[in-house]
């Protein structure tokens, strides 16, 4: 067990215990079951986060089993198997959300998502999108609207992804990963030297570039030739992340 999932455990047998040891109201058992449960849920968020995902599924398990309605422990479910391709499960953990709450913003936003990246049903994100921009208590509409922008341009509605991307930067301008996505979607579109303005303001707001940085940044760079800048783009893709996709598309073309 690593530390972080320990401390974890300390810290949540302390908040158990402590109302036991003072002259506060003694939690019901209701209360207990969901401080479990939640515990389990972050425990379960934490072995995901370090590659245990046996580990994660049994928490996640044990924290449905106390809480079968806890909506972020079915998005938790959701994501494990998302990441182990069980797309089945997945789709499962999902619908069960929202058969619980149609109308929740974190999962319309996240099964939204999924469905787009994921699945491949672009169109039929967007209305969860939708769902979710409405809720005006949504506290991360901007992760919305970068959503809905990057599928929109996806479909080819490069006009209504690029105000989407904008309302996602005006909604929280040091969401910078939106110049990224304008940077991608003005290539697609074929405008170029707007896509190498928006890629310079995404580059000057980050420490490190990712895979999928540089392989962007290596394809717009050819487009608007500049071939030394192309070709620091590759140098650092192959020392960095020598065996990443991005290099082999760049590489292969595919």
């Amino acid at each position: 067990m690593n530390l972080k999932i320990a401390s974890i455990l300390a810290v949540s047998f302390l908040a158990l215990s402590a109302c036991s040891s003072s002259k506060l109201k003694e939690p019901t058992k209701a209360e207990k079951a969901q401080d479990l449960a939640r515990i389990q849920n972050q425990l379960a968020i934490e072995y995901m986060n370090a590659q245990d995902y046996r580990a994660a599924i049994e928490a996640i398990d044990k924290s449905l089993a106390i809480d079968s309605r806890s909506l972020n422990a079915l998005l938790t479910r959701a994501e494990i198997y998302h990441y182990l391709k069980m797309t089945d499960k997945a789709e499962e953990s999902y619908q069960r959300a929202l058969s619980i709450e149609p109308n929740s913003a974190e999962v319309n936003n996240n099964y939204g998502w999924y469905q787009c990246n994921t699945l491949g049903r672009i169109a039929e994100s967007l209305t969860h999108f939708d769902v979710a921009l409405a809720d005006p208590t949504y506290p991360t509409p901007f992760i919305a609207y970068y959503n809905k922008g990057i599928c929109s341009a996806r479909l080819g509605q490069y006009a209504q992804g690029e105000a989407l991307l904008k309302q996602a930067l005006a909604a929280n301008p040091q969401f910078t990963v939106a110049n990224k996505e304008l940077a991608r979607l003005k290539m697609n579109e074929g405008q170029d030297a707007l896509a190498n303005t928006y890629f310079k303001i995404y580059q000057s707001q980050i420490q490190r570039l990712s895979a999928d940085d540089l392989l962007l940044g290596w394809q717009i760079s050819h487009r608007v030739g500049h071939i030394q800048a192309a070709a620091e783009y590759e140098m650092q893709l192959r020392s960095t992340y020598p065996y990443s996709d991005e290099l082999r598309q760049m590489t292969t073309g595919h």
